[in-house]
């Protein structure tokens, strides 16, 4: 009888009643019953985000990597396992490199299976695929920075206006003060006194 490990997790108060740990570790247990695997040990991070530290994912990953008497893991889906699909096809590729099982129950993923590589190799897709659309997303970004005067890929605010300085003029000429003024050209009175003093006028 073939050794396996479970992983559990869940992270928010929402996921409690579709993903509760019991519910999962059931799964898990329901699945190696049926299919004649030893469970030995179900990990469980309960409360944590896939984007935070995972300390019982981590302990398992060690476990089936190093273990050799360990031959795989059962999880309920695929949604408990990975950060995302790049991780996830991370964290499947490790375990299947020496020849271990990865099982995902509710989304009828064995990879010692035919089905179960075709299956990895769509998730490969998958990975390329984000992978490629936020090099892209990110090349966009900077070539947008860069025609509006910025130089990284930070957010950035909205291109500034161009004031009209001969309307400035106008409204100081009137006795007008710099913070009425503002208003009246489409900017801030700080804006304003901060483009007056790069052009030598704020004396005016």
């Amino acid at each position: 009888m073939e050794k396996m490990l479970g992983y559990c997790r869940v992270s928010t108060v929402k996921q409690l009643n579709r993903h509760s740990i019991d519910a999962q570790k059931e799964a898990i247990s329901r699945y190696c019953n049926a299919h004649g695997y030893d469970l030995v040990h179900v990990y469980s991070d309960e409360g944590v985000s896939a984007y935070k530290e995972r300390p019982e994912h981590k302990k398992m990953m060690e476990q089936v990597l190093n273990d050799e008497g360990v031959k795989g893991v059962v999880v309920s889906d695929l949604t408990r396992f990975g950060r995302n699909t790049e991780d996830l096809l991370h964290q499947i590729k490790s375990i299947d490199n020496i020849g271990k099982k990865f099982i995902s129950i509710n989304d009828n993923i064995d990879i010692s299976t035919k089905t179960g590589r075709l299956l990895l190799g769509m998730l490969s897709l998958i990975a390329d695929y984000e992978r490629a659309t936020i090099l892209e997303r990110m090349e966009m970004g900077k070539s947008y920075a860069k025609i509006h005067g910025t130089k990284s890929g930070k957010p950035m605010h909205r291109p500034s206006k161009k004031i009209d300085w001969n309307r400035v003029k106008e409204l100081r000429d009137l006795g007008m003060s710099w913070t009425k003024i503002a208003p009246n050209v489409g900017t801030t009175a700080p804006t304003l006194l901060k483009h007056a003093r790069k052009k030598g006028i704020i004396g005016y």
